[in-house]
This record gives C-alpha cells, sequence and structure tokens, in this order.
C-alpha cells in the first residue's frame, strides 16, 4: 500500500453568504472525504478537515494514498459448451472473452458450478492515481452541492453558490493536475484583500493554515469563532458590561470576517426609552453587533462590532460605525412612536386586509376563530375566561404595526409593549407574547394560563383548519409547519396537565372553523393521528422506550398528560423484578383471551372456582380492585402498579396449577372470565403485554 500525505482543495470564491457558509463547507468535506474513501484512498473520515472563509471553502486530509492498490479481478467467460466446437475449437465467444482479459484462450482457467463448467481468469488490475480520480469525486461532490441558490458565471457549465475564481490542489507538495469550472489547479491561495492581498504560495498541503494566518486569515471556522467570543467578552468586561453572546451571532459574524477584530462603539442613551428588544434585533439583525448589558440587565448604550481589518486609526473605525448604527436605531424610534399613536383593538379591523389561507379567510377570521376556541380552552387549563378573551382579541393586532412589519421575529413581543402603553391587563399583556411560544424546538412553554390557553387555541386552529383545507404534510413537505405546531401542542398539554382528549380538542377547534368550510369526519381521524404520531415521538425523546410507548397506547385512551404520566410509569415498574412475572402473566393471558375471543366472555361466578389457585387469584384481584381505582382516580399510576404487583404470587400460582382451557365448558368460561377481568386491571393503565422484555 501506498503511503499517505495531506491532501489540500481550496475553491476560491467571491463573498460567500455567511449564513450558509456552514453547511457548504460540511457538505464539500463530506463529498470529498466518501470519495476518497470509496476510492480506497483513505480509510475513515477521521482526518477530513472543514475549513472556510468568506472567500474560501476548504479541505485538507490527511494520509491520502497517491494511488489505489491492485486488485485482483475475478473474471468468468461463457460455459465451455459455448467456447468450444464440436471439434473442440475455440469459438468467437472463447476468443472474444481472451482478448477482453488480456490472455490466450489455452491460458484460460476453468470453474465449475451446478450449472456447469465455465472459462475462467484472474486478472490484475492496476489501482488508480489521485490525479485520475480526484476531478471525478470533485465533480460529483460539487453537482451535490448545488441547490436553488447555485448560480452560473460567464460562459460556464458548472454551477456553484458563488462564481469560483481560483482553485488549489495539492498532495502533498505536489500540485495535483487537474481543472474545474475553467480554472488549472495550483499551489497559490488569497491572502486578506487588505492587509495581505494577492497570491500566496504554498510548499505544501500541510502549510494550508499556516501560510494563510501569515497572509490575515484564519481559515479555521472554529478560531475565528472563539476570537470573536474572547474579543468581545474582554472589551465588555473592561466596560464593566456584560455581552450575553448569541452563539448564531459569534458564527455569523465568524462567516463574514477572515481576520476579526472587535471594537466596542455607543450610541445616544434616548435611544434607549425605545423597547429593549427593538434595539436588540435592530443591532444584532441588521448590523451584526453584540448589544452589551448593565450588571442588572438593563440594556446599556454600548455594543461590540467586529471588523474585518485592523485599523491603525481605531478610532474612526467606531465611529464609522457608530454612524452606521444610529440610523438603524433611529428607525426602531420612529417606529415605537408612530404605532403608539393607533390602540391595538384599533388596529383589529385591518387583520381582515391579511391573508391567512386561501380558504381559512384573513388573520381577522383566524383571530375571531381564536376568541372562541381559547374561551373554550380556558377553563381546561386552568385560565381566566375574560383574560384569555381579551388577550384573543389582541394576540395578533401587532402584525399591522409598523415595528413588526421591520422586524418581523418581534411579533407578540411587541404587541406587549402596545398592550402595556394602551392599559390592558398585565395578564392580557403577557399572553399576547406568550402565546407564540414555543417559538422554535427546545424553546420555553408559556407560564401563565391565558398564555397557555391562547397557545393551544392558536396551534390547533391552524392544525385542524389546514388539514382541512387539503394542505397536510406530505414527506418532506410542511409549508405551515404543522409538524412543529403539533408538537408545541403535545408540549403544552402536557405540562397543563389538560384533561381533555385529543379527539374533544379537535372537535372544539372545528365549531369555529364552520364559516370557513366544512370539516369532514375523515379530517378528525387524521389529525387525531397526526397528534398522536408527535406525541409517541415526543415521548421517545423523553427517554420512554418504544416498547413502553406501545403498551400505553394500546392501554385505555386519556388526555396527552396522562399517556406520559401512564408511560413513565410503566416504564419505572418494567425495571422492577416483580414485574416480570405480571408482564409475562399479562401476555399469556392476552393470547389465551385472544383465541378464546372476546365475545365468549362472561363474568366470574364464584360457585365455580373450584381450584384453590383461582380461588385465591379472584380473593386477590377483589381485595385490591376498591385500591386502585382510588390510585387511577388520583392517577397515581406507580402506586397503582406497586399494588398490581401484590399480586404476582397468586398469578404465578394460577398458571402453575390450573389448566385454563379444560375441557369442561363452563369451568373453561369462567377461568377465561377471571383472566378477563385481572387484563382489565392492567389494560386501563397499558396493554403490559406489549412491553418488550
Amino acid at each position: 500500500m501506498n503511503g499517505g500525505a495531506d491532501l489540500l482543495i481550496e475553491l476560491g470564491c467571491e463573498e460567500l453568504p455567511a449564513r450558509l457558509l456552514a453547511e457548504q463547507s460540511r457538505l464539500l468535506a463530506e463529498g470529498l472525504g466518501q470519495g476518497l474513501i470509496d476510492a480506497g484512498l483513505i480509510d475513515n473520515t477521521q482526518g477530513v478537515i472543514a475549513l472556510d472563509t468568506p472567500r474560501r471553502l476548504a479541505v485538507r486530509v490527511n494520509e491520502v494514498r497517491a494511488r489505489q492498490a491492485d486488485r485482483e479481478l475475478e473474471r468468468k467467460g461463457p460455459a465451455e459448451n459455448v467456447a468450444f466446437d464440436s471439434e473442440g475449437k475455440p469459438t468467437r465467444a472463447a476468443e472474444g472473452f481472451a482478448r477482453s482479459v488480456g490472455r490466450n484462450v489455452s491460458d484460460l482457467e476453468r470453474i465449475e458450478n451446478d450449472q456447469g463448467r465455465w472459462l475462467y481468469a484472474r486478472v490484475l488490475e492496476p489501482g488508480r492515481s489521485l490525479a485520475e480520480i480526484l476531478p471525478d469525486i470533485l465533480d460529483k461532490t460539487i453537482r451535490q452541492m448545488a441547490g436553488a441558490r447555485s448560480m452560473r458565471w460567464s460562459d460556464r457549465e458548472e454551477r456553484f453558490l458563488r462564481p469560483v475564481r481560483w482553485l488549489v490542489a495539492l498532495h502533498g507538495s505536489d500540485v495535483v493536475d487537474m481543472s474545474m469550472f475553467g480554472l488549472q489547479a495550483g499551489r497559490t491561495t488569497q491572502g486578506h484583500r487588505i492587509h495581505a492581498p494577492g497570491g500566496h504560495e504554498l510548499s505544501s498541503a500541510d502549510q494550508y493554515e499556516t501560510v494563510l494566518e501569515k497572509a490575515f486569515v484564519l481559515a479555521d471556522p472554529a478560531r475565528r469563532r472563539d476570537r470573536i467570543r474572547e474579543q468581545v467578552e474582554s472589551l465588555s468586561a473592561r466596560a464593566g458590561l456584560a455581552a450575553g453572546l448569541s452563539e448564531e451571532l459569534v458564527a455569523e459574524n465568524a462567516g463574514l470576517t477572515e481576520w476579526p477584530v472587535a471594537v466596542i462603539g455607543s450610541f445616544d442613551v434616548d435611544f434607549l426609552l425605545v423597547p429593549d428588544e427593538a434595539l436588540v434585533s435592530s443591532m444584532q439583525q441588521h448590523q451584526k453587533c453584540f448589544p452589551l448589558r448593565q450588571a442588572d440587565g438593563a440594556l446599556s448604550n454600548r455594543f461590540v462590532a467586529v471588523a474585518n481589518i485592523e485599523s491603525g486609526d481605531e478610532a474612526a473605525m467606531i465611529a464609522g460605525f457608530e454612524r452606521v448604527i444610529r440610523p438603524r436605531l433611529a428607525d426602531a424610534r420612529f417606529f415605537w412612536d408612530q404605532d403608539r399613536k393607533t390602540r391595538l383593538d384599533q388596529r383589529r379591523i385591518r387583520l381582515d386586509g391579511v391573508l391567512f389561507q386561501e380558504k381559512l379567510g384573513s388573520v381577522g377570521d383566524k383571530v375571531r376563530r381564536l376568541e372562541t376556541l381559547a374561551v373554550n380552552l380556558a377553563e381546561a387549563v386552568g385560565a381566566n375566561t375574560d383574560d384569555t378573551r381579551r388577550a384573543a382579541q389582541l394576540c395578533k393586532s401587532d402584525l399591522v404595526t409598523e415595528m413588526v412589519g421591520e422586524f418581523p421575529e418581534l411579533q407578540g413581543i411587541m404587541g406587549r409593549h402596545y398592550a402595556v402603553v394602551d392599559g390592558e391587563p398585565p395578564s392580557v399583556a403577557r399572553a399576547i407574547e406568550s402565546h407564540y411560544r414555543p417559538r422554535h424546538a427546545g424553546d420555553d412553554l408559556p407560564a401563565d394560563k391565558p398564555g397557555q390557553a391562547l397557545a393551544l387555541a392558536d396551534r390547533l386552529d391552524t392544525v385542524v383548519g389546514i388539514f382541512a383545507a387539503g394542505k397536510k404534510p406530505s414527506g418532506g413537505k410542511d409549508p405551515f409547519a404543522l409538524r412543529r405546531a403539533a408538537l408545541g401542542i403535545i408540549r403544552l398539554l402536557e405540562q397543563t396537565e389538560c384533561r381533555l382528549k385529543l379527539d374533544e380538542m379537535i372537535e372544539l377547534a372545528i365549531g369555529p372553523l364552520a364559516d370557513q368550510l366544512e370539516v369532514h369526519d375523515q379530517v378528525v381521524g387524521e389529525v387525531e393521528e397526526f397528534l398522536k404520531d408527535r406525541l409517541r415521538s415526543h415521548a421517545m425523546e423523553q427517554g420512554i422506550d418504544t416498547s413502553t410507548v406501545q403498551a400505553v397506547v394500546a392501554g385505555k385512551a386519556g388526555s396527552v398528560a396522562d399517556f406520559i404520566a401512564r408511560a413513565r410509569a410503566v416504564q419505572a415498574f418494567a425495571r422492577d423484578p416483580r414485574a416480570i412475572s405480571l408482564i409475562n402473566a399479562n401476555k399469556r393471558t392476552s393470547n389465551l383471551l385472544r383465541q378464546a375471543g372476546e365475545s365468549t366472555i362472561t363474568d366470574v361466578r364464584r360457585e365455580l372456582l373450584t381450584e384453590d389457585a383461582e380461588k385465591a387469584l379472584f380473593n386477590s384481584i377483589s381485595s385490591i380492585e376498591d385500591e386502585l381505582a382510588q390510585h387511577l382516580e388520583r392517577t397515581d399510576y406507580a402506586a397503582a402498579l406497586t399494588a398490581m404487583s401484590e399480586l404476582k404470587e397468586p398469578v404465578d400460582r394460577f398458571f402453575d396449577d390450573v389448566m385454563v382451557m379444560c375441557e369442561d365448558e363452563a369451568l373453561r368460561a369462567n377461568r377465561l372470565a377471571l383472566l378477563a377481568r385481572l387484563r382489565g386491571l392492567i389494560i386501563d393503565i397499558a396493554d403490559l403485554a406489549r412491553l418488550g422484555l
């Protein structure tokens, strides 16, 4: 096997979008790495290193072999009776096969199997060189990376995210002879545009990061992120402030810079009269700056910006950032001042002009549905009805404000601020904001009751309405984010311990939709199953085993909170040594009842209990039924399962001593009835027969 050397591929581009940089870098590294593995030039992807800056995508791979190993191939030719004629002379088929393997017919071997004898040859296939293989690997990878945002330039047929301006391909110290995008691969990379413009020659692939760092380019994105964090934290600490670093903003700044340099600036204190969230959004979204806070958490009038240059005149650079940020903050202040001139309840009429969905009408229609649905749900989650109704009436009014029009991520947040200004009750203002939660996976749920009721109503209306409109998710397509909404519903139902079942909630959501469209029974079933899928997924994400989920699904239907409580109790119960006997008995009982047919099962008749073991089981069941009922009434499933574990001994004895499927029809029916009564106790919690033990 050939020894290896580092391989470097660099695609020098015009500025790449910061938000797409990490994903494109990953795709390039994964494609090249897998291609080299498939070609037998590396053994695994451990040495594949993705590097990038706004002007380049690069991959450095450790210990890449220069050539594939030679391979011995086994080639099977025509059958012997086809390869030779009646006189034993080679036919054209034999001669053609011999030529294809570079042999004379007389040198060919024979192989025999159940179907006969065949001509056969072992052929040594020389391994191909890296230079022969790499262009195809890179070309395939580039094609797989091409997406909707890819572009063409000049007269080139290839597509890429941005035009490619230079190409580096080095294996060790040798240039790999290849071309792409009309560029011949070489060993010259490009330095920082200002500090080290022009070409910088690479002596070998393993010198890539070192050469670039001398040219004021940090090719490792992790190092750029670390540098940004360190500088932002250092500057904010020296100012006696806290940055509260957003990792997303750190990554975006790393995607915008090759040589990040942080500086601290300030803005007029008067801007702090605007709500913090609006100022923070303006600084982060538009200017990519880090807002700073005082020790008490109050927003400061200082910020940290990240430049892509080390300036000899830092004051001038800071002044430039301050000059740019001021108009954006001024916009936020203008929107705040203008929006407060019109109350939220006066904006509601404008929502009728905002389309929600073609068949479901306007956002105004949705708000009217939410008012009805949220009030119907309020009692189930323990929310104040009047607060919930008022929050529902106002919850979407900030969508037509200037501030939310400019900063859509502030919907709900600005609604809370405007509600406070309008003199609405604090509980109403809180619900207007919190009903948007959870905004994303892992986000906090609403902590206030009216917000919980409204959040449930909002998501239920969307899921049921979109299904009814015939736009349910299909495959990977989910344009209305119904899967996320459904998971939000499940999480909210668990947190609020709402007693309503899924089918009952769906029925509540259907009523207000009647004015927009007809909801068929099929839709109800589809939505319920859709929500149950999310429930099962959520339970498994909480660490509940698949078999436990299946066991609880097969049990008595209940609310989402009840389902999760039962699942957790069953999972804990399954680990109890006493549970195994009861679980196995449940499996055996289920099989016997299924064989007998449920329709033949009657009540237990005490006079037909002839064996001591069946009498003991009957008495044990009778003695714990009331206790079980009390535990189930309190939904204390752990206590209920513990009580049932006391049946271990009588159940074991019953199956050891009693012949259930005896010849006497009356005795058989009575014993089956006893088992049905036993199973009835268990099935209220879960079908333990489904547990994978």
